[in-house]
């Protein structure tokens, strides 16, 4: 069964949403640093280290659609060329995903302690997310790294994987667990602010715009919960195991799920969506300096001004010159009396 996602679709959505991602960060730092006029702080360092990782890891999968597999798992079908490439790239990129999940959890993480950091008890749970979020990014980086041991060329040695399979360490529970992990720091993270939202000294519909603005961060949360519903299918069927073959009888592809879903492309826009969700909030000084409603009666009102002003002088120089055609007919009426 021929994949869905091809490179002439995949490249198109990896480059947008990465894009948008990366411009807003870059909003971000003019917002704080041009707009509201202030420093830098260690979110905004945060952010941008997360839109580094985000950048490279989208690099790499446009390279794997190019050249590689397109993100999908390797084939004995594929050539030689394609699916080595593909081997490495599905080798390194989940060492990048949990530096750049990490800090753009981080970045939220420290931009909502500037905010509610005065309290004791948002310190204390807000202290223990981010030394979670640190162990995090070690923790599932290096075992991805190091899931060979030092042998990382065993990973591409051969294309059957046959020597990975009796080296390396399994990587289906480690793609589960990394998953899992994933949705519950996003739930830990976001939903944290949200408990002492209602704290904030301002009226209550201020609060709900607060509380709706926090939310955003959820924006890649579905990606998350997709990915763990793939890793988990996978894991069930041992899909991630190196030299996986269908057992007897099997279909080669044992569940739907891997034909819908592509484990690749739901990680892209879980870190490209993850980078909008946290640019968000930091940008919402220069939102609420710009309303639709107030700038669309804001240009009503000038081009209405404008046009009354112009009918009103069009106006004033005909009354003018019919002023002045009126002196010219009594001077002719005079002279024609005269005569």
């Amino acid at each position: 069964m021929s994949s869905i996602y091809t490179p002439d679709r995949v490249i198109p959505t990896y480059a947008a949403i990465t894009g948008v991602g990366i411009a807003l960060t870059g909003l971000r730092l003019w917002v704080r640093t041009s707009y509201v006029r202030t420093k830098l702080a260690a979110d905004d360092a945060a952010i941008v280290i997360a839109a580094v990782f985000v950048a490279g890891a989208t690099g790499i999968e446009i390279a794997n659609a190019v050249i590689g597999t397109a993100g999908n798992d390797v084939k004995s079908a594929d050539t030689e060329r394609r699916a080595r490439a593909a081997l490495k790239i599905n080798w390194i990129n989940p060492i990048l995903e949990p530096w750049a999940f990490g800090f753009i959890k981080l970045s939220l993480s420290l931009f909502y302690r500037r905010i509610f950091g005065v309290w004791p008890k948002f310190r204390m749970i807000n202290n223990a997310s981010i030394w979670l979020l640190v162990a995090y990014i070690l923790s599932f980086s290096l075992a991805q790294l190091f899931l060979c041991g030092f042998n990382f060329y065993l990973i591409w040695v051969d294309l059957d994987q046959h020597s990975a399979r009796e080296h390396c360490a399994q990587r289906g529970h480690l793609q589960f667990t990394f998953a899992l992990f994933s949705v519950i720091t996003d739930i830990i993270v976001i939903g944290l602010p949200l408990i002492f939202v209602g704290k904030l000294q301002m009226s209550a519909r201020k609060k709900w715009a607060t509380a709706g603005v926090f939310t955003l961060g959820f924006l890649s949360t579905g990606a998350s919960i997709l990915r763990l519903l793939y890793n988990s299918v996978a894991l069930k069927y041992g899909w991630f195991d190196f030299d996986w073959q269908p057992a007897p009888g099997e279909p080669a592809i044992p569940s739907h799920v891997f034909v819908v879903l592509n484990p690749t492309l739901l990680a892209t826009v879980e870190m490209g969506l993850g980078l909008w969700s946290a640019n968000l909030p930091a940008i919402s000084p220069l939102m609420h300096s710009f309303h639709p409603i107030r700038f669309v009666s804001g240009l009503y009102e000038k081009v209405s001004l404008s046009w009354t002003s112009t009918t009103s002088t069009s106006t004033r120089k005909m009354s003018d010159a019919t002023a002045s055609d009126g002196k010219t007919l009594r001077k002719m009426s005079s002279v024609s009396y005269k005569l």
